[in-house]
């Protein structure tokens, strides 16, 4: 593949992909090319693990193919000088104002590394560049139009294909879709806003967070957080832990442990039995349960060097750390359990070393053949339903089919009904009904 499309005759990466040929070969449509999410995650490994547990009508019709994108894993991959690992590692705490400067200094350390040992790679990562070399590969394959099957941030890359070659368009599943204005430049207004402020992903974890403190309390024994007021019980343990709490938990491994466990309700018993643990612990005995205190040392997630290549050029971002700052407290007042996780998680970005400039900020509404299925969960923490909602918007033909379930993406609330819609629409072209709802396999607590 071009490293750079505007020198299609000049340096060059590699790809590694992998097909799972259709089991019906007579009746073969094509292929059906799957993206996993991240951006940084490999799909060579996610289509073995994932592809035998498809539909058997999609695996009947379709080759299911997948390919690490450019910048990760066994493609030509970006990579970082010295312990990458301890590069990517925060320091010192961006509330705290005598950390402020160093926790942002510390947070450009694996970029300078990554910049180099990457070199030139950087400057050409964006998803504009993927959806062109998944161009590529369709021609490859022999296909005259491309089928796409996108999870999270692949839903991205399907929207940049789709605008970039309408014309080569055949079926596209979104499934847990990112907001693509958003996810790009935001609205106007926007501009002082970093990406998961604009998306407001954290009014989609506290939505879902509500709604397992309800399941909780339903299940009764049967969740192991249930006993007295399970909201009562968690604003104790923030309070405490933002006090300084006691023993081994911290307030950062505390929203770990959370946000792992609502991506997906399956993980709820564990989290509750986590969360009654901590609680035992702590013994807080009401301590700071009628307010919070301020949140000093937030939860930060940390992302891989290939996640960041991607994100930090695909979207605008402030890059004056103030404009961070001056959001500090509307962020921690409006959402005390994760404004500020959203408002810091992609600071990495701001000192970001490099910028593709041939990335894709839209229009998103060009006219394709067949419209978009975009499917997302009720509760979902990452890509919330308003999402979405206006991805539908965004795309102007899109049909919005949502799961009445929790957690994120239909890789983590399975459902018969939503895999079966979107086989059919991918098999056929028929788009199931306007305001159409499917229900998840599996209940929280059963």
């Amino acid at each position: 593949m071009p490293l750079d499309y505007n020198q299609p005759r000049g340096a060059t990466i590699t790809l590694s992909m992998i097909r799972l040929p259709a089991t019906d070969p007579a009746h073969r449509i094509g292929s059906l090319f799957v993206n996993f999410g991240g951006p940084g995650t490999p799909g060579v490994g996610g289509l073995q693990h994932l592809g035998p547990s498809y539909p058997e009508a999609l695996r009947q019709r379709f080759d299911l193919v997948s390919f690490d994108p450019r910048g990760v894993g066994g493609s030509t991959a970006v990579r970082c000088t010295g312990n990458a690992a301890a590069a990517n590692e925060p320091v010192g705490s961006p509330v705290r104002p005598e950390q402020q400067a160093q926790f942002f200094t510390s947070n450009a350390a694996l970029a300078h590394s990554c910049a180099a040992a990457s070199g030139e790679l950087l400057a050409h990562t964006s998803s504009a560049n993927t959806a062109r070399d998944l161009e590529l590969l369709r021609q490859a394959v022999g296909d005259s139009s491309l089928s796409f099957l996108g999870y999270s941030y692949g839903t991205y890359i399907g929207a940049s294909y789709a605008n970039l070659f309408p014309d080569r368009t055949r079926a596209m599943v979104f499934d847990g879709a990112l907001d693509l204005v958003a996810n790009s430049t935001g609205l106007p207004g926007q501009e002082q806003l970093p990406v998961d402020v604009r998306a407001d992903t954290a009014r989609a974890k506290a939505e879902e967070l509500d709604a397992f403190f309800d399941r909780c309390t339903q299940a009764g024994a049967r969740c192991a957080f249930s006993s007295g007021d399970p909201r009562r019980k968690f604003a104790d343990i923030v309070a405490r832990l933002k006090q300084g709490g006691s023993g081994r938990t911290s307030l950062p491994a505390l929203f770990s442990t959370v946000s792992s466990g609502l991506r997906g309700s399956t993980r709820w018993s564990y989290l509750a039995a986590a969360l009654q643990g901590i609680y035992d612990s702590l013994h807080p005995a009401g301590a700071g349960a009628k307010g919070q205190p301020l949140t000093l040392d937030p939860y930060i997630p940390k992302y891989s060097a290939s996640f960041l290549a991607v994100q930090c050029v695909d979207s605008d971002y402030p890059r004056d750390p103030q404009a961070y700052q001056r959001l500090v407290p509307t962020e921690d007042r409006r959402q005390p359990y994760f404004g500020l996780t959203a408002l810091f998680d992609m600071a990495q970005c701001i000192t970001w070393p490099a910028a593709d400039h041939d990335r894709y900020l839209g229009p998103w509404n060009y006219p394709r053949q067949h419209p978009i299925l975009v499917v997302n969960n009720r509760y979902d923490p990452e890509t919330p339903l308003w999402n979405a909602q206006a991805t539908r918007e965004e795309l102007g033909d899109a049909r919005l089919l949502t799961v009445e379930g929790y957690g994120h993406t239909t890789l983590n609330v399975q459902s018969t009904c939503a895999s079966d819609a979107e086989a059919n629409y991918l098999i056929t072209l028929q788009l199931p009904g306007d305001g159409t709802t499917c229900s998840a396999d599996h209940q929280p607590f059963e």
